[in-house]
């Protein structure tokens, strides 16, 4: 993950960075790697949240990210720039796996549907399931904190039940929350 300021940037520039296409610096072979693991559905590197290196260095220690956009480099899902960008920042996300670039789209449309659909101080009640993952096939995986990502921008959350009722044979493995549309 990098995250730097970029003042000035024209919109055409992301995609140069040094003195080469990006796509031309990426022909060592790993593009394929990485391909192969978002198209796995991997979560080895998976944080379901923005780096915590990145939320210590601006929360904890208080730096100072100069105003302009900033630029996430192998952005992955998209945390990263998504926190970023709750920060006040105009990011650009950037990653050379369609795969990747792809997932982040669809996880941040899912929060767009449900803001678009949910008047101002209306309430969105999202049962997270399954917690644990179980197998390659859906239902995928979903964390709080991926929900908390996504939907902060357009709610607040008001209530979360790790204990909830669950249903038999689930235990554990589902969190109710409740949230109220900005």
């Amino acid at each position: 993950m990098l995250a730097v300021s970029v003042e000035g940037m024209s919109a055409a520039s992301p995609t140069q960075l040094a003195d080469e296409p990006v796509s031309k610096q990426l022909t060592d072979g790993h593009r394929h790697e990485w391909e192969e693991y978002w198209a796995a559905d991997s979560e080895e590197h998976d944080q379901n949240g923005p780096a915590e290196a990145l939320r210590e260095l601006l929360e904890d220690h208080r730096w100072l990210l100069p105003r302009g956009r900033c630029l996430v480099a192998g952005c992955g899902r998209g945390y990263d720039a998504l926190y970023l960008a709750k920060r006040g920042h105009a990011c650009v996300a950037v990653d050379f796996c369609d795969t990747a670039i792809a997932k982040a789209q669809k996880r941040q449309q899912w929060a767009e549907t449900y803001a678009r659909l949910i008047v101002p101080q209306g309430t969105l009640i999202v049962l997270l399931y399954p917690l644990i993952r179980r197998g390659q096939t859906p239902p995928y995986r979903v964390t709080m904190a991926e929900c908390e990502v996504y939907l902060k921008r357009y709610f607040v959350l008001v209530r979360v039940d790790p204990n909830c009722r669950c249903t038999e044979g689930q235990e554990g493995n589902e969190l109710m929350s409740v949230w109220k549309r900005l």
